[in-house]
């Protein structure tokens, strides 16, 4: 079993609130012995302008020996895919003399920490949504993540709308697929759709946090697999969160999904023709 965790936090008018308010629960979570949790997106209410913004983060991640997906936020980054910070600590700097030299763009970014506590990588939203078309660019790359000898991969909010990114991420060894969001009220039913379809046509576990407040409609949701052998079924186990301010924990059962997708995987067919 993999424990994973989301958070499903209240937006925040101030940077420095919202901040303590994440850790504060990132530190139950910890201590609950989750291994690997997600934040949703743009939970904090400003562009990451700095590395040392995620500092707390890291500490707790350091502290807890977990990995946390830090949520979605507006970044710049070098076209070389190096992170353009303002300026960053030496011991998690992505940034190098020749970067400076490159035109940096914006994106909305997922930055992943370690479990001791340096950031790892990030990944870029491939899918930019409303008037973020005319803020960010999209990212172009699907990155693979490991902890414990677990594979997982991020999209991020309407990243799941499409399935080639869900399934592009299973044939590169997802074990599970997270995807911090950022959901409307009106958006949640279809947005649960979305992500139980990704769960049951790839055969793999889905963490989706959301935000909540009178906009956003929290509901975040955790998707594992259940197997019924005499019927050869596969049916999602699903936990929902409540609108309100949320934690979700769950235990993940990798085994049996991984052995269920190797089935499904054998199904796949590329000779189709119209």
């Amino acid at each position: 079993m993999t424990r994973v965790a989301l958070l499903q936090l209240e937006l925040k008018d101030s940077p420095d609130d919202a901040m303590e308010h994440a850790v504060r629960l990132l530190q139950q979570v910890g201590a609950a012995n989750s291994e690997i949790v997600c934040l949703p997106e743009q939970w904090y209410p400003k562009p990451l302008d700095s590395i040392d913004e995620l500092k707390p983060i890291q500490d707790i991640a350091r502290e807890h020996g977990m990995v946390v997906i830090a949520g979605a936020f507006f970044e710049h980054v070098y076209e070389d895919g190096e992170i353009s910070y303002g300026h960053s600590n030496e011991s998690n700097s992505n940034s190098n003399s020749s970067s400076n030299a490159n035109t940096s763009s914006v994106y909305l970014s997922a930055p992943v920490i370690g479990h001791d506590g340096k950031i790892i990588d990030r990944q870029l939203k491939l899918h930019p949504f409303g008037r973020e078309l005319s803020i960010v660019r999209a990212g172009k790359k699907i990155k693979m993540f490991e902890h414990n000898g677990v594979r997982f991969g991020i999209g991020i909010c309407h990243d799941v709308v499409f399935p080639e990114v869900a399934r592009l991420a299973v044939r590169s060894g997802a074990d599970i697929l997270f995807f911090p969001s950022k959901i409307v009220n009106e958006g949640i039913e279809p947005w649960h759709i979305y992500v139980k379809a990704r769960a049951l046509e790839n055969r793999v576990p889905v963490v989706a946090p959301n935000l909540c407040s009178k906009e956003y409609g929290g509901m975040s949701i955790i998707v594992d697999l259940a197997y019924n052998e005499s019927l050869d079924i596969v049916l999602p186990y699903v936990v929902t969160a409540s609108a309100g301010e949320h934690v979700l924990i769950s235990d993940i059962d990798l085994e049996l999904s991984r052995r269920v997708r190797r089935l499904r995987m054998t199904e796949l067919r590329d000779d189709y023709m119209v």
